[in-house]
């Protein structure tokens, strides 16, 4: 489990704040969901690393590692926020 106290390293912030504005960009009113925090981890950083690399498979498990888990009733304008301020607020 990671220390909730620690900012991510500088990818992880960066990866973070682009599925945030993703999120607010697209259906932001929408429900957000358990898989699409999954899968957005796996797009951003395969996108970011290339796909298959070790270094893809580390930033994803950053990124879950600091993307607070979806509580239930979320939107995704309500997660992107959640995300901004995981990545250490609006910078």
């Amino acid at each position: 489990m990671q220390d909730r106290t620690r900012l991510p390293d500088a990818d992880t912030r960066a990866l973070l704040q682009q599925i945030a504005a993703r999120l607010a960009a697209e259906r932001p009113q929408h429900p957000m969901r358990k898989t699409l925090r999954l899968a957005l981890a796996l797009t951003f950083a395969e996108r970011r690393h290339g796909y298959g690399t070790p270094r893809a498979a580390a930033a994803e498990e950053q990124l879950l590692a600091f993307a607070p888990a979806v509580e239930d009733g979320v939107t995704r304008q309500q997660y992107a926020a959640a995300l901004r301020q995981a990545a250490g607020g609006d910078q």
